[in-house]
């Protein structure tokens, strides 16, 4: 036997009356709900055939069945229809035959079940039912919605834009009609699914009539909250399809005329405080969805005042005064209570608001209890900068506000909020906003702390002292977490970027600590704060860098190649252009492309036979240096000087060939290999100083030239492949 024939059968044997002698209905609720239970184990193809006949049967059988059985059977057939074993379409088919003789509560449940193998299944779209059954629900649900229980209304009008398509009935009798007519229901559940139905023809590409614009508005005053929640995106939806349709506002004897955006806008914002928590949630979300709403209204969401400039005054008498009449008074003209100059009355005649509804919407959302709300303003606010830059200056001063905020989640979307923000126009902080932000840099977690250097990088701050306050909170932080140094540093190299105009030579004689009358001590290559302050001065633009040329000590250029190559993508392009011509040395080095594909090729072998034949010419070149008295002769002080350098270099180059022989030895760890690259930067650097006093000493330009080709070559193989 076939499974719909199966099904059939059952069908007529629940449609007469009889019993079938194989398979009989449920008779208890526990024999229901049992099968229902144990329908998430692993059942043969047989067993789910039969748990259908039997729910179906159940469901249409016309013997006295307790309604909580057929319920669960209602519940089982819906829960059957989803397995490929099943005939879904006729499974469907009887359940809908069966709303003819079915309790209300039983056909409650049907009509939850179809709309739940809607969404499953795609019945009534993809998958067909036949036209008897179609014709039997549809007369079904008219009946039912004027039904008397609350629940069956709703359930009706739940399904009814599912079994009626838009466009299928027009006139009088239309699904937009029918559905509107019963969104001012005594019951709030059959109020809110009129709602829900109207905004599902929506989703389903109907028009919405501008027409319900004045309905939807009264429903987000309903008592009901999940009323109000539907309320509110209907609202949205009509004034989306809707924007510039003209909305007469009377009021107190005046007339004025807006758009239906702005007025939507308005009223959503007066929904940010709604008693429900989930209400005021949504009602901030939902504003962040408009778009081109006028500045005026957009502005007064920030305002803890009254909207004056939308206020309307009534006709003035010939002294230009009018106030609020208190009791009886004989004359009027010597009544009026007055009031102090730049004070509003808004109790007297006078005072004429076209709506007060916007008016701090998202100051209260900033300030709710509830993080949730929070999170939502913060959200809509970000939506609403990024198409008005007037509103985003105005929101930078409460987003800052929220780094105090006590809930992780809350600051960090603010501080996300800012960085979108300042990604469009840079961001002017003020002297206590910048030590709200500096506050916030001490924060417990990474990402906060991340956060706001990402902050810091795209605002911008008017005077060097606020410079120098900011860089000395940086420096504080790489002490204390080693781990923000590279978000440190990204945030250095934008913040030298826009404070080109900022930076001077006064200021960085403060921040590298530069005397004008003595020679400087010179920083220590593997300092991290010393590294940050070259990345900031060596992204300001061209011609700030050629100023500061005059004041930079040489030892900051010459560390340049080392701290180019071991902090990637925090120096400029054209870095090479801001080392003065004298360093001819460092230029070479910067002049060369980062990346050699050749080196990064080479086997860790082959890497090492270069470095020690490197390591073995530096040496030649140090040999040579030493015998600079064979060759010229020399005082005792120059002899001296020599030997102290030789046996530094010596050491240096001692320190990095052990370093390269644990390397070489499989120890690859990265505090070696940081270590490494430190000693040969060092090498390097007193090479340099060598190479310059050799070059009065030697008079050999070969030798000169085979200095810098041996130093460049070893470090380009060891420091760049590191």
């Amino acid at each position: 036997m076939s499974t719909k024939r199966a099904y059939l059968e059952a069908d007529n044997a629940g449609a007469v009356g009889t019993s079938n002698a194989e398979i009989e209905p449920y008779s208890t609720y526990l024999a229901a709900h049992e099968v229902l239970v144990s329908l998430r184990a692993v059942r043969s193809e047989c067993e789910i055939i039969e748990a259908g006949h039997r729910a179906l049967l159940t469901v249409r059988t016309s013997a006295p069945l307790p309604s909580a059985v057929r319920q669960v059977a209602v519940r089982l057939v819906a829960l059957l229809c989803a397995h490929p074993a099943t005939d879904s379409v006729a499974m469907v088919a009887g359940l809908t035959l069966a709303l003819t003789t079915a309790e209300p509560s039983v056909r409650c449940e049907i009509y939850q079940a179809l709309g739940s193998l809607y969404e499953v299944k795609g019945i009534f779209t993809t998958v067909d039912i036949p036209d008897d059954a179609k014709s039997a629900l549809d007369a079904a649900i008219v009946s039912d919605l004027n039904h008397s229980q609350h629940h069956l209304r709703s359930a009706a009008l739940a399904l009814l834009p599912i079994v009626r398509p838009h466009g299928q009935y027009t006139g009088p009798n239309s699904v937009f009609n029918t559905i509107c007519s019963y969104a001012a229901d005594a019951h709030p559940k059959v109020r809110q699914a009129a709602l829900c139905a109207i905004l599902r023809q929506h989703m389903m590409g109907a028009a919405l009539p501008v027409e319900m614009y004045d309905e939807c508005v009264v429903a987000t005053k309903d008592d009901f909250e999940q009323v109000r929640l539907v309320a509110i995106e209907l609202v949205w939806a009509i004034s989306s399809a809707y924007p510039e349709y003209p909305v007469v506002i009377e009021k107190y004897e005046t007339t004025e005329t807006i758009r239906l955006l702005d007025d939507a806008f308005v009223k959503l914002c007066d929904m940010v405080n709604d008693s429900s928590v989930i209400v005021r949630q949504r009602a901030c979300a939902i504003l962040g969805r408009y778009r081109d709403v006028k500045h005026t209204f957009l502005s007064q969401t920030f305002s803890k005042q009254v909207m004056s400039n939308l206020r309307r005054f009534a006709h003035r008498g010939p002294r230009g005064k009018s106030g609020r009449k208190r009791g009886y008074h004989p004359k009027p003209s010597n009544t009026s209570i007055p009031t102090p100059e730049g004070d509003a009355d808004v109790e007297s005649d006078e005072f004429r608001l076209l709506d007060s509804g916007a008016a701090g919407a998202f100051v209260h959302g900033l300030e709710d209890e509830y993080q949730e709300v929070r999170d939502a303003a913060i959200e809509s606010i970000t939506e609403l900068s990024i198409g008005s830059t007037e509103f985003a200056a105005k929101a930078v001063d409460f987003l800052v506000d929220m780094f105090n905020d006590s809930s992780d989640r809350v600051r960090l979307c603010a501080i996300r909020a800012l960085v979108a923000i300042g990604d469009r126009s840079i961001i002017q902080l003020t002297e206590e906003q910048l030590s709200i932000a500096l506050s916030a840099m001490k924060d417990a977690s990474h990402i906060v702390r991340e956060g706001i250097y990402s902050f810091l990088a795209v605002s911008v701050v008017a005077q060097p002292e606020a410079l120098t306050k900011l860089m000395a909170a940086m420096k504080s932080s790489l002490d204390k977490y080693p781990d923000d140094q590279m978000p440190i540093y990204k945030a250095l190299m934008a913040l030298g970027l826009s404070h080109s105009d900022v930076i001077n030579t006064a200021f960085v004689r403060a921040l590298l600590g530069i005397s004008e009358h003595y020679l400087s001590r010179e920083a220590r290559i593997d300092d991290t704060v010393y590294a940050g302050n070259v990345i900031l001065l060596m992204n300001t633009d061209l011609p700030t860098r050629r100023d500061l040329a005059l004041v930079l000590p040489d030892y900051v250029f010459s560390h340049l190649p080392y701290l180019r190559d071991k902090y990637r993508g925090c120096f400029p392009q054209d870095l090479v252009r801001s080392v003065p011509y004298e360093l001819e040395f460092v230029r070479q080095m910067l002049e060369q492309p980062r990346d050699d594909p050749a080196i990064a090729q080479l086997s860790l072998d082959d890497r090492w036979r270069q470095k020690s034949s490197a390591l073995a010419n530096v040496r030649n070149v140090l040999d040579l240096v030493c015998d600079r008295e064979e060759l010229h002769g020399g005082g005792d002080i120059e002899r001296s000087w020599q030997t102290e350098t030789a046996a530094l270099l010596a050491r240096r180059i001692g320190e990095f060939e052990r370093s390269s022989e644990n390397m070489a030895a499989g120890t690859t760890a990265v505090q070696q290999a940081d270590h490494a690259v430190v000693d040969y930067a060092k090498a390097v650097e007193l090479m340099l100083v060598v190479q310059s006093r050799a070059a009065t000493m030697l008079r050999w330009q070969e030798h000169i030239d085979l200095a810098s080709s041996i130093m460049f070559g070893l470090y380009k193989i060891e420091a760049r492949s590191l």
